[in-house]
């Protein structure tokens, strides 16, 4: 019983969590306009969101030494701060501190919730776990714009939309307290040369560097989508949501695709074929011009995505088996290194060439990615017997 209590609260934190960071990229052009900032200044909201996630492995060394659960409840204790400031912030720069401290939540219990998990499930059940992660993460991505949009439009502010995470947050919080801990490891430190050691390890550093390529993917093209469906096709706020709902559809196929059967067809392999599915579908949507193909061209990227990832982080989570909460938080620290990096990197390229060549770069950053992971032997580097 203890175990769907278990699923039950790392699933809503995982929603919670998901649907904020899904928020920006539709509601930019409404966003441009309540802080009077111009649109492709928006995705900077982002910058202060992922900076903190470099702190993110202290978390994880706190987790491993002390206790998941522990850091779990720290973790969303600093998101629903967050979600506070950011509901009752008037000013630009508030909203930005808002998106700090969930920034800190969202990275670390990314990583964490799977982390702590894995204590518990075994690793050949363990992709069902965190399938479940993934869907809670697609229902986020599919509820998100409309949910947004539908109370900025009734409301006409931004409490409307944070103070039922808050809530829920809150809920998440007591039930949380009610879950066993795990075994702690009072012999594990966060030094530096720990974490250097750990990824100047050649596998390690390829790993992460995989994870780092594949993100440009959806932090190019989702989070500039808003902006360049207002601009170049002059769709209103609801309409954009429509459309952030329709490609959201593909991130839920995709996750309950991998939720069922990561464990029947491996972990790496569909991993595989999903990456290499949003490949060809970055190549099909950079000779699109209609808004229909558009459309359904992310959805089928999304849907990779999505897929790809639930499948490649299941298979991280055995790296480092012994310092699996260092580990796990550091794949969501190059995570917040993506996200701040592209997010600056984002708006110079989009005012460069538009939206096409952050399909271009996608292209790129994808192929290159793929060329290294097909050339890992993950089956070694975890056990020739699993998976």
């Amino acid at each position: 019983m203890q175990i769907y209590l278990m699923l039950f609260t790392t699933f809503f934190i995982q929603l919670i969590i998901a649907v904020e960071m899904n928020l920006i990229a539709p509601l930019a052009p409404y966003l441009s306009k309540y802080f009077g900032i111009k649109a492709s200044s928006v995705v900077f909201f982002n910058i202060g969101f992922s900076v903190v996630g470099l702190l993110v492995p202290i978390l994880g060394a706190f987790a491993d030494k002390y206790g998941k659960k522990k850091s779990i409840m720290l973790s969303l204790f600093l998101f629903i701060i967050g979600t506070i400031i950011s509901g009752l912030s008037k000013i630009p720069i508030l909203f930005a501190l808002g998106r700090v401290f969930i920034g800190i939540g969202y990275f670390a219990l990314s990583g964490i919730n799977l982390s702590y998990l894995s204590e518990f499930i075994p690793y050949e059940s363990r992709g069902k776990a965190s399938g479940l992660l993934r869907v809670a993460f697609g229902i986020a991505i599919l509820g998100s714009p409309i949910y947004a949009t539908k109370l900025i439009d009734k409301y006409n502010n931004l409490l409307s939309i944070y103070l039922p995470l808050t809530i829920i947050g809150i809920i998440c919080l007591i039930l949380m307290a009610k879950l066993p801990e795990t075994e702690k490891n009072k012999e594990v430190k966060l030094e530096i040369n720990q974490l250097i050691f750990m990824i100047k390890k050649p596998t390690n550093f390829k790993i992460l560097l995989i994870a780092f390529l594949f993100l440009a993917t959806p932090l190019f093209l989702l989070t500039f989508l808003g902006i360049h469906l207002s601009s170049h096709f002059n769709l209103e706020q609801l309409k954009i949501g429509y459309i952030y709902t329709i490609v959201a559809i593909g991130t839920m196929i995709g996750v309950s695709f991998a939720g069922l059967f990561i464990d029947k067809i491996g972990k790496e392999k569909l991993a595989k074929i999903s990456y290499s599915l949003v490949f060809v579908a970055l190549i099909a949507l950079l000779l699109s011009k209609s808004l229909n193909l558009i459309t359904i061209f992310l959805l089928l990227i999304a849907m990779g995505l999505d897929s790809g990832w639930t499948a490649y982080q299941t298979l991280l989570s055995e790296i480092e088996p012994n310092k699996r909460g260092i580990f796990m938080s550091l794949l969501y620290t190059v995570n917040a290194i993506a996200v701040t990096v592209y997010s600056i990197l984002g708006p110079l390229f989009y005012n460069m060439g538009g939206y096409n060549l952050l399909i271009i770069l996608s292209i790129i950053t994808n192929f290159i990615a793929l060329k290294i992971f097909y050339s890992m032997p993950f089956e070694k580097l975890i056990n020739p017997s699993t998976d």
